[in-house]
């Protein structure tokens, strides 16, 4: 019962905009639980008139014996039962002389009608609803899983890159689709047989109760010794599900590793490596798997041994008390069904237990908090208009400092390189820029104001970032252009491209601008991949351009051909460049130098390889000497 009220109050407020097709959907549940209360009274109505009425001349003799407190008791308790009952019974027994037909009368066309279809119109009934309600909820469950998916991307998406730092992708990925899937199973499972399966059990009972209680006392003294295996099970399959979820994510996460990297796998001769560490974590998943279907499977035989036991207690007591042989049909039948929901109320506690694991999991994603923290009342940001401004930051990931005390001004307009060893902190640097991190000490100020009092989102809208790891995506090359601005136009697409130098090569692919790029954009080669992203960054028109490196991954041929691109993309921007190869800041107007985290250089290009200082000794080792 607590794993379904964490499983109902994770799942209502996604409920609400199906509520009522899920109302119908419940309504209909309940009608196919009670339809086999009906079922049961049928076939004992059915079975009781197949013994004729038998009737004597006499007047019956009535012998009175003396009567003991236990024989009181009993006789209270008939009299009460039969008073509680005559009324109903009265009306029924009409209805049932007019449209059913008993032994030893004469049979006319409405008992004939009525005895042909009372068990097929009952079971009809009982069809229907069941299918009907099936429908409902698992249209309103598959509807809820997919808002709940969205969601849990969406909560993703609005986390700071510092949870994607301490989460795996891996994990990430299995909580949005296998946690959910498991959810949708145990919430579909669980509407249906949570409302169904309850009334199902009761109806049974109380037309069992209306037929005979005392049979009914006997037939459910098996019930209470259900409950040990249930928990007992439940337990172990919720310990299983703990474990098998964890592996389960470090299986994925090595494998989307194998398949990414495929290349360095097939250069290096990994396959034997990575296939054997495949089957040792899969043996343990089979392991596992054969546990939980143990636990799963051995609940059902257990609960069908035990009814049985019920039906032999049974048998037992109407052969000693010569009970109606109607009697005995209709708790038999209601014996054969009942166990049936019996067993699926078992099976959805132990799916509520595995579900509970995804539950808790979801749970913990959705209570994460970005450590970027958007402000309540943003700073409205139409443009850049004067400068960016570093005081006194201070950074750190959580160990130790990567920046250290850095103080600088990006005026509108300028052009600023930073350079250094790998290391150094200038992706840091850049991170914070674009406030994908909070300093851990001092602020960063945009046209006079701390970064923190601007929507993310605006202050992103106003850079534009093409950095040596190019990511496309598995859409035509348009699409992946026109990710630069939401709402791109063709044309505007085209002359981006055309700005770029892009549009050339890209009429020579097969579909043009639908050509599909392939996954990671494995159907281009680095220059043209490079190309697409300053492509990108040129639809997007922003006055802060970003450049991490995008020409680090290409031979000397390509960087000269996209350098052309990037000097065009840089007119009339305020240009952050890092760069690997020093000659590529050379335009630059002042370049930074970083060490360790703090700044031990600034200047011009010349200036620094004058000054035989950090930047000269990086420069000589590619060659590079100041002018004469």
């Amino acid at each position: 019962m607590k794993e379904l009220k964490k499983i109902w109050a994770f799942g209502i407020p996604y409920l609400k905009p199906y509520r009522f097709r899920f109302a119908l959907g419940i309504f209909l549940s309940i009608f196919f639980g009670l339809s086999n209360g009906l079922f049961v009274v049928s076939i004992n109505t059915l079975f009781n008139r197949l013994t004729p009425i038998t009737s004597t001349a006499s007047t019956p003799v009535v012998t009175v014996t003396p009567s003991t407190e236990a024989d009181s008791f009993d006789k209270k308790l008939k009299t009460f039962w039969k008073n509680k009952t005559s009324e109903i019974g009265k009306d029924f027994k009409g209805v049932c002389d007019e449209w059913l037909p008993r032994m030893g009368q004469n049979v006319t066309w409405r008992q004939m009608l009525g005895g042909f279809s009372l068990l097929p119109l009952v079971m009809g009934l009982r069809a229907m609803a069941s299918y009907f309600s099936t429908y409902c909820l698992t249209w309103v469950s598959g509807r809820v899983i997919r808002d709940m998916q969205v969601a849990a991307l969406r909560k993703a998406q609005d986390l700071s890159l510092a949870f994607f730092q301490k989460m795996p992708v891996a994990d990430i990925y299995s909580r949005i689709t296998t946690d959910t899937r498991v959810i949708y199973d145990s919430m579909t499972n669980g509407f249906i047989d949570t409302i169904r399966e309850p009334f199902a059990v009761f109806s049974i009972l109380l037309s069992m109760l209306i037929i005979d209680w005392k049979l009914t006392l006997i037939s459910v003294c098996m019930l209470p010794l259900v409950l040990v295996p249930v928990i007992s099970s439940g337990r172990r399959l919720k310990m299983l599900t703990q474990r098998f979820a964890g592996l389960s994510v470090t299986q994925s996460g090595g494998l989307l590793e194998a398949l990414a990297a495929v290349r360095i796998v097939k250069a290096y001769g990994m396959e034997s490596l990575q296939l054997r560490s495949f089957r040792e974590q899969a043996n343990v998943g089979v392991e596992m798997s054969v546990k939980t279907a143990q636990t799963r499977n051995l609940l059902n035989p257990l609960i069908e041994i035990l009814a049985m036991l019920g039906v032999g207690f049974l048998l037992v007591f109407v052969f000693s008390t010569n009970a109606k042989p109607g009697n005995l049909v209709a708790f038999l039948s209601a014996l054969l069904l009942a166990p049936l929901s019996i067993k699926r109320i078992a099976n959805l506690h132990l799916t509520l237990q595995a579900s509970s694991v995804s539950v808790q999991r979801l749970g913990d994603l959705f209570a994460e908090k970005p450590t970027v923290l958007e402000p309540s009342s943003p700073r409205p940001l139409s443009g850049f208009q004067n400068s960016i401004r570093l005081e006194n930051v201070t950074f750190s990931y959580g160990h130790t400092n990567v920046l250290h005390d850095i103080t600088l001004e990006i005026p509108k307009g300028k052009k600023i390189g930073l350079a250094g060893e790998s290391g150094s902190g200038k992706s840091t640097l850049i991170n914070l820029l674009m406030r994908f991190y909070d300093p851990t000490r001092g602020r960063v100020l945009f046209d006079g104001y701390d970064l923190k009092e601007y929507a993310t989102r605006d202050l992103l809208r106003q850079m534009g970032l093409v950095s040596q790891d190019v990511v496309l995506f598995d859409v035509p090359v348009s699409m992946n252009i026109g990710f630069g601005k939401d709402g791109a136009t063709e044309a505007e697409i085209e002359k981006a491209a055309q700005r770029a130098y892009a549009h050339d090569f890209i009429l020579k692919m097969p579909q043009g601008y639908a050509s599909p790029c392939g996954e990671r954009g494995q159907f281009l080669s680095g220059g043209q991949k490079a190309r697409v992203a300053i492509a990108r960054a040129f639809v997007r028109n922003a006055p802060i351009l970003v450049l991490d490196e995008p020409t680090a991954a290409l031979d000397s041929r390509a960087e000269k051909e996209i350098q052309s691109a990037i000097d065009s993309l840089e007119e009339g921007r305020t240009v952050i460049c890092i760069a690997h190869r020093l000659s590529t800041l050379a335009n630059m107007d002042e370049i930074i130098v970083l060490d360790h985290g703090r700044v031990v250089e600034r200047g011009t290009f010349e200036e620094l390889l004058k000054a035989k200082g950090h930047f000269a000794k990086m420069a000589e080792q590619q060659r590079l000497t100041a002018a004469s």
